[in-house]
């Protein structure tokens, strides 16, 4: 996925301007990205944040520092963690 912005395209923002695609309950919450592929994810009193659940990894970022999660992958990868990659 070239970002995860790109999730709005697919996903139409809620009424709180939160993208989700997750089993998801949240209370003032807000221009959030909400993804999640098992787990119930519940946030309460976030906003801009990018929070992503998978399998073997969880992802909680600040949505204007999207673009240092490809530093993220280059320090998983120097620890010897690429399989999270």
């Amino acid at each position: 996925m070239g970002s995860w912005d790109a999730l709005g395209a697919i996903f139409p923002p809620d009424e709180e301007g939160n993208i989700v695609k997750a089993n998801y309950v949240g209370i003032d919450t807000r221009n959030s990205i909400i993804y999640g592929e098992k787990r119930l994810i519940t946030t309460i009193g976030i906003d801009h944040l990018i929070i992503a659940d998978t399998e073997d990894a969880l992802l909680i970022c600040a949505k204007d520092r999207a673009q240092d999660i490809k530093d993220m992958v280059i320090m998983l990868k120097e620890k010897g963690l690429q399989e999270y990659t």
